[in-house]
């Protein structure tokens, strides 16, 4: 399964992930399926970005996000009274989760007391949403059904699948953080004690909390073992009922990300905003393919290129972003959940379950002509975005974690990337500020690509704006696209009184 799926979820009017069964609010729209769909792709987004500097907060924050998966497993209807065989898994991850948090309390050592992990807090958030969801409207399912019983079991499975992706993203940035200890050490002529364990880097301070986190993950893949692909067989899903779901998604994260990047300078806001417009690249790709097989786009040989080099040049400018947030750092709300809503929204209409739909499948869909325009237009709009982006990397006094900007720095100047020092190999980031693990203001090498980066996606995303606009200007004279006036976007509709913007509509 991609890192970047993005699933449709809900099919029965009685299901549990009934996108019908959502309370109607502007803070959150999304359906349980949706949710639990989500937590799995921003574990997989964690398990890619996770580091050393890292393993304290996700330890801390581990036990909490047990326990609201525990509360949603226990609120999901048609369990058996008494102990059921199913639940001892996730009640046996709880029982070590628990002695985990007791264990933190009640230790002065290492990782102690501090903050935890934003991203993990994300997930529990998310998991607690959806329990809540779940007892408001669990009474109403019919579980003795063949449908409804695959559709559970394929949510158990979710959440369990989220929790062993967390627990492996713990077990590696505990193994990475003893890893930094030892270079530390012998980079200083420290003599440094190992651990007598399987991991080469398992110093005192990590190997225990390595043995007890690898016991959690082994008790979750315990139970995902020949269950994960075929229980996801059993995800209900339902055809789209709102097309212009996605088009007010788009039109949302427009005025969030503008609004983060006009409040303060927040990298990891900012590379919340360059990964999702690469991610809205990627899904364009596939909806501009699949509107073309259904006759509502112009083929084109220039169009898909185009936006495809947008997609790259944004990935590369967030990865560099990422070296500049520090740990623990908080995204903005509002942002954060207008993200989660156009992945949601984008995976309704690619997706088929677990994999991606094929172009004729997406084309038959309802909702594809103003996916088409919606995504469109956000391409079009991504070339303004990068400018204000591109204005953030010229912010003087930047500054980022010692460690990440030192290993940039050294690898942008060993590839080429960054222009070589005159006077021969220099120390970008000193040794004392790395082991202090301190912010520290940018190496001109890192600087330098950062701009590089940030003039490239200006580049490739006005490319991609004018090819997305001529493209839609030639096919509507051709008379494929809908009149932009007859058949208005949600956006440009007033939204009824006593609604969300985001809802879904009958």
């Amino acid at each position: 399964m991609a890192t970047d799926l993005r699933l449709a979820y809900a099919d029965i009017d009685e299901e549990l992930f009934d996108v019908d069964q959502i309370p109607m609010t502007s803070r959150d729209v999304r359906s349980v399926g949706e949710m639990l769909f989500d937590v799995d792709y921003l574990a997989r987004q964690l398990l890619m970005d996770v580091g050393g500097d890292d393993a304290g907060t996700l330890l801390r924050s581990w036990p909490t996000m047990v326990a609201a998966a525990e509360d949603l497993w226990a609120s999901l209807p048609g369990r058996r009274p008494g102990v059921d065989e199913r639940d001892r898994p996730i009640t046996s991850l709880s029982a070590q989760a628990a002695t985990i948090e007791s264990s933190l309390s009640g230790r002065r050592a290492w990782p102690g007391q501090g903050p935890t992990n934003p991203r993990v807090d994300q997930m529990t958030q998310t998991l607690l949403n959806a329990a809540a969801l779940v007892r408001r409207y669990g009474a109403e399912i019919p579980h003795e059904q063949t449908e409804s019983h695959r559709d559970l079991e394929a949510a158990r499975t979710r959440i369990m699948h989220g929790l062993y992706l967390t627990a492996h993203a713990v077990n590696v940035a505990l193994h990475d953080n003893g890893r930094d200890r030892v270079t530390d050490a012998r980079e200083s002529g420290r003599r440094v004690q190992l651990a007598q364990h399987h991991s080469p880097y398992a110093v005192a301070p990590t190997g225990v909390w390595v043995d007890r986190m690898s016991a959690c993950e082994n008790t979750a893949r315990s139970y995902l073992t020949d269950r994960f692909p075929h229980a996801l067989v059993g995800e209900a899903i339902r055809p789209v009922d709102d097309p212009g779901r996605l088009a007010q998604a788009l039109a949302n994260w427009d005025i969030q990300s503008h609004r983060a990047l006009a409040r303060d300078l927040a990298p990891a806001n900012i590379l919340l905003i360059t990964r999702t417009q690469g991610l809205i690249a990627g899904a364009s790709m596939v909806l501009v393919d699949a509107a073309a097989t259904a006759g509502v786009l112009e083929p084109s040989e220039r169009l898909v290129p185009a936006i495809a080099e947008a997609g790259r040049s944004w990935s590369n400018l967030a990865s560099r972003w990422g070296d500049l947030a520090p740990p623990g750092a908080r995204l903005e709300e509002p942002l954060a959940r207008a993200a989660a809503e156009v992945r949601a929204a984008y995976r309704q209409i690619t997706h088929d379950t677990t994999t991606l739909a094929t172009p004729e499948v997406i084309a038959t869909r309802p909702g594809l002509p103003q996916a088409t325009v919606a995504t469109l237009r956000a391409i079009e709009a991504g070339s303004e975005l990068a400018h204000v982006v591109a204005e953030k990397a010229d912010t003087p006094n930047l500054t980022g974690p010692a460690r990440a900007l030192s290993r940039r720095a050294h690898n942008d100047v060993e590839s080429g990337l960054a222009s070589p020092p005159a006077e021969g190999d220099i120390v970008w980031v000193s040794p004392a500020d790395i082991l202090a693990k301190r912010m520290v203001p940018l190496p001109p090498p890192v600087a330098e690509t950062l701009r590089a980066a940030s003039d490239a996606t200006i580049e490739a995303t006005s490319t991609a704006s004018a090819v997305a606009t001529l493209h839609q200007r030639e096919t509507a004279s051709a008379g494929s696209m809908p009149d932009r006036n007859r058949d208005r976007m949600p956006e440009d509709r007033p939204v009824e009184l006593g609604r969300s913007a985001l809802g879904p509509r009958r």
